[in-house]
């Protein structure tokens, strides 16, 4: 099996990788990745296995701003102003090249094999009298670490073989450990962790922005027909809004009632995670914290302030990534 540094790849099997570590031929990393990841462009781009969906997502993207822009936005480039469908093109483009970028940025996923041989907590004495018949075995001691004032335990990850740092969650549908793990988003085919978060952020932003405007720009056109044609009629009451001027534009009607649907549902999603981040606190803590109500615990990871919090998720600096997908694995 020959693969190429521009080609696209999931991960080896033994044998593959065998094959090439035995030959002394470099192989980069990306090449012999464990989790459940496809690889584009010589492991430039990172993403998972959920295209469906995400090729959905793009289509619900794409298919109502071709719409608009072939039948609305001329229209209001000439009867409004230029500027209108500009602006609507502009925010297209920042909300397309911020879904691409959360999709195609690695999340933070935690290398494997850390702690590959963890300390064991002393087996239980088997108990004839119960009904297990597997006899008792040592499991992987616990961790604890300091964060502020709060002590916050480690748990142990059997698959990548870590001690999950903080805020740090194993995603079935990747087989990783994502630093600051929030959910696994398959609309856009990835993890949201704490390297594509803020891209997160102003990807559903930007989208409910867009949508209200575009929405917006689909109801001016709407109403400059219909004051164009009550302009032209000869009497009070003979122009309904209906017959001349949804009736005319039932693109634009139509293109304004889907994008006040998504703007709603977006704008939703992205409040939700506006009010997470003056919190500084992930979805998993989020619903964690909901599920042991009322014994809810403090959260270590509140800085104090509205300010202080939104600035630790927004304003952080982004991080490298960790698994170094491009680098030559070790022979």
């Amino acid at each position: 099996m020959t693969f190429s540094d521009s080609g696209v790849t999931g991960h080896l099997d033994d044998h593959d990788e065998d094959e090439f570590l035995n030959q002394g031929r470099p192989i980069r990393n990306y090449k012999v990745f464990p989790g459940r990841n496809i690889f584009f462009c010589g492991g430039r781009i990172m993403t998972s296995r959920d295209f469906p969906a995400f090729l959905i997502a793009i289509m619900l993207l794409l298919i109502p701003t071709g719409l608009f822009h072939g039948f609305t936005s001329p229209y209001l480039w000439h009867r409004l102003s230029p500027a209108a469908p500009i602006v609507q093109a502009y925010l297209f483009i920042v909300t397309f090249s911020s879904m691409l970028k959360t999709s195609w940025t690695d999340p933070g996923v935690i290398p494997r094999g850390i702690d590959g041989d963890p300390p064991l907590d002393p087996p239980r004495e088997l108990d004839i009298d119960s009904a297990s018949f597997y006899p008792p075995s040592g499991l992987p001691r616990l961790k604890e670490v300091q964060v502020g004032i709060y002590t916050v335990r480690l748990k142990y990850c059997d698959t990548c073989k870590i001690y999950r740092p903080p805020r740090c969650s194993h995603c079935r549908q990747c087989d990783n450990c994502v630093e600051d793990e929030d959910h696994h988003c398959i609309w856009l085919n990835n993890c949201i962790g704490r390297r594509n978060y803020r891209y997160f952020l102003i990807f559903v932003s930007t989208a409910a922005v867009y949508a209200f405007l575009t929405a917006a720009l689909c109801l001016t056109h709407l109403l400059l027909l219909y004051h164009d044609r009550q302009r032209m009629s000869y009497g009070p009451g003979q122009v309904s809004f209906t017959n001349d001027a949804m009736a005319k534009a039932p693109v634009s009607a139509l293109v304004m009632v889907y994008a006040t649907v998504m703007g709603l549902a977006v704008g939703s999603l992205a409040s939700y995670h506006f009010w997470l981040a003056t919190m500084n606190r992930t979805t998993h803590e989020q619903l964690s914290a909901s599920m042991m109500r009322p014994h809810v615990v403090d959260n270590p990871f509140d800085r104090g302030s509205v300010v202080s919090n939104c600035a630790a998720v927004l304003c952080r600096p982004p991080t490298r990534s960790y698994i170094r997908r491009r680098d030559y694995a070790m022979a």
